[in-house]
């Protein structure tokens, strides 16, 4: 076998043990028309076809104005809303459709208003060039560009008619990588934003102490032909401020990556970056002035498209959850960026997951939702969560 043959079944490989999260939405391409196969992140990514309802992404937001915690859940049918009580018990609302897609979410160029890095078809059919645009919309409500709780930055809601329920939203996709937006509300006149291949995910925040928002861009395999080629680097772009990025030429790690997110993961006052790879995690430590070298542990072998990164056990640290399609484990800092091996806790490849307070204690849990039911893991404060049972939405 030559080497552009063992590349290919290389790739195949892939995507088989891949997190089975590339459902009807494409979570990791661009749906257009109701195509079939989408070419992105360097991978011809075939649709699953299995019908049976999934949920691939779940964002945790109080998406009401009551106080709790409710759970936003993208699924690879219709998408759905269900609300807190303030105890953990969660409502189904109504069912919502989204489309369009996003990388990431922040104020880019200092004007006051949400950016958003877009990829997209640019002849919107089949074949044609996937790029990365910017665009601006306005937003009731926004999570905070951090990086604690919240998976690559992407999450907005706008109530217009002020009933509870927000119309438009932006919301990620498939435990990192793409985001998708229901509405036609960002300007028609988005203009291009990064001369990069379009990446699996990308994550927001000032690496380099400038106080505008970079970006750290996970990549995967770069496609020549329809055929793998070769792994594609991460990259690291920085923001002179207005919203126009340089690439800072670094070129980080050999694996394919599915998802990034950062936080200061050493206590040095700087923001690190986590990368979901095809095997494990790795951690990718800052400077402060935007250069990254690579941290000495793995964490983990399995194919991990889910990070999670909080403070888990109440130490003033920040940990980690680090996941795929069918687990995620707890990974416990020492303070310095050193992680030990912690609790797993198991889901269905039908269930999403999602970390945070939803039982109003100040502690965070861990949310797996099912298309029918879910199941709440109580944060004990210490690193280690228990759960009394699955239970249907009220």
């Amino acid at each position: 076998m030559n080497g552009k043959a063992r590349l290919a079944d290389s790739a195949r490989k892939t995507l088989k043990s891949l997190p089975r999260l590339v459902a009807t939405l494409g979570c990791a391409g661009l749906l257009i028309g109701g195509l079939g196969v989408i070419a992105m992140q360097g991978l011809a990514l075939v649709l699953d076809n299995d019908t049976q309802k999934r949920v691939v992404h779940i964002f945790i937001a109080d998406l009401n104005d009551d106080g709790h915690q409710d759970v936003f859940m993208v699924t690879n049918q219709m998408h759905s809303i269900a609300f807190n009580d303030g105890t953990g018990r969660f409502k189904s609302s109504k069912e919502l459709f989204m489309r369009k897609y996003a990388l990431a979410l922040g104020d880019l160029n200092g004007n006051g208003q949400l950016d958003a890095i877009l990829t997209k078809f640019e002849n919107g059919e089949m074949g044609g060039d996937l790029i990365l645009e910017c665009g601006e919309m306005s937003s009731d409500y926004i999570f905070p560009v951090s990086t604690v709780d919240i998976p690559n930055q992407v999450f907005a809601v706008r109530d217009g008619n002020r009933d509870g329920v927000p119309e438009d939203f932006v919301a990620g996709c498939c435990g990192g990588g793409t985001t998708m937006m229901n509405y036609e509300f960002l300007p028609s006149d988005r203009r291009p934003c990064l001369g990069s291949d379009p990446p699996a995910a990308g994550a927001l925040g000032d690496l380099n102490g400038d106080g505008s928002l970079d970006v750290f861009l996970a990549k995967g395999w770069m496609l020549v032909n329809g055929e793998p080629q070769s792994t594609t680097p991460n990259e690291v772009w920085f923001n002179d401020g207005t919203g126009n990025f340089t690439d800072s030429g670094q070129r980080l790690g050999n694996s394919q990556s599915f998802y990034a997110a950062l936080g200061d993961l050493n206590n040095d006052g700087f923001l690190d970056a986590v990368v979901g790879n095809r095997e494990g995690g790795e951690v990718w430590f800052n400077n402060g002035q935007g250069n990254f070298t690579k941290g000495s542990q793995r964490l983990g072998r399995g194919a991990t498209s889910i990070i999670f990164v909080s403070d888990l056990d109440a130490d003033g640290d920040l940990d980690l959850f680090l996941g795929g399609n069918s687990s995620i484990r707890v990974w416990l800092n020492d303070g310095s960026g050193g992680f030990e091996l912690g609790q797993r806790i198991k889901y269905s490849r039908y269930d999403g997951v999602a970390v945070g307070d939803v039982t109003g204690d100040g502690i965070p849990d861990v949310f797996v939702g099912g298309p029918d039911s879910y199941q709440v893991w109580h944060g004990n404060g210490d690193g280690h969560f228990s759960a009394k049972g699955q239970f249907p939405y009220r």
